[in-house]
């Protein structure tokens, strides 16, 4: 039996070729994708001492996500505040999510221009940075709520919200928003409490078509300036 050597090799030549085509073939893993939609209200970038922080964002990752870092910090100085946290609770393993948080802004952060850094991070070990700028300020004229109550009556249908309203610049509007599988937004101009600048609120607001599952609750307060501030609280059904 005769062997053609030329053929064999020109044989084991092809295949080595076709193995590393099929090599650079093999699809990269994509990144996550990261669309920051707020920094602050109305995405103004801007924050208040004292107050909290509005962040949004869509997150998507093909390769399911991992967790989700939040930073801010002032690049230009190690003796600002600072904040950095790790969310994983209720992302970790999704593959899109609505990144939505409200971070508290100490009363006694200093004022003044901070950075702000989102990482998402995916369970193949790639990530995406987002790096963006916040302005902290001080405003005392800003409306504010405390001691804010949500709960639910025994059949589950009313959702009690009650809580403190001030607003130097006195009361516009104040308006209550649930949020979840299913969302509902009230607003209220009761005679009782525009022009006020401190007011008691104390609303009955009907879930009884809200499926089970956890909400958010903000309520909205404008006043007669134009400024508004928003705040949140939770409950599940």
């Amino acid at each position: 039996m005769k062997f053609n050597i030329g053929k064999i090799v020109m044989a084991i030549g092809m295949s080595v070729f076709l193995f590393a085509c099929s090599k650079d073939d093999d699809p990269v893993p994509s990144k996550p994708t990261l669309n920051v939609t707020e920094i602050g209200h109305s995405n103004s970038k801007i924050a208040y001492v004292g107050a909290d922080l509005h962040l949004d964002a869509e997150i998507e990752a093909a390769n399911n996500i991992a967790s989700i870092q939040v930073r801010i910090f002032q690049a230009s100085s190690n003796t600002g505040w600072k904040y950095d946290s790790t969310y994983t609770q209720g992302f970790a393993g999704t593959k899109n999510a609505d990144f939505h948080k409200h971070i508290d802004i100490p009363a006694t952060a200093a004022v003044g221009k901070y950075h702000i850094q989102l990482v998402v991070k995916d369970q193949k070990g790639q990530q995406t940075t987002f790096d963006g700028e916040l302005d902290i300020q001080a405003n005392v004229d800003l409306p504010n709520v405390t001691g804010i109550h949500v709960s639910l009556n025994d059949a589950k249908d009313d959702l009690h919200v009650d809580a403190q309203v001030a607003a130097p610049k006195k009361i516009a509007s104040i308006t209550v928003t649930v949020k979840g599988a299913w969302t509902k937004a009230t607003e209220y101009k009761d005679e009782a409490m525009v022009g006020q600048t401190s007011y008691k609120l104390h609303k009955h607001i009907h879930v009884g078509e809200a499926p089970a599952g956890h909400y958010h609750v903000f309520i909205k307060v404008v006043d007669q300036a134009g400024k508004s501030m928003e705040f949140e609280e939770h409950f599940d059904k």
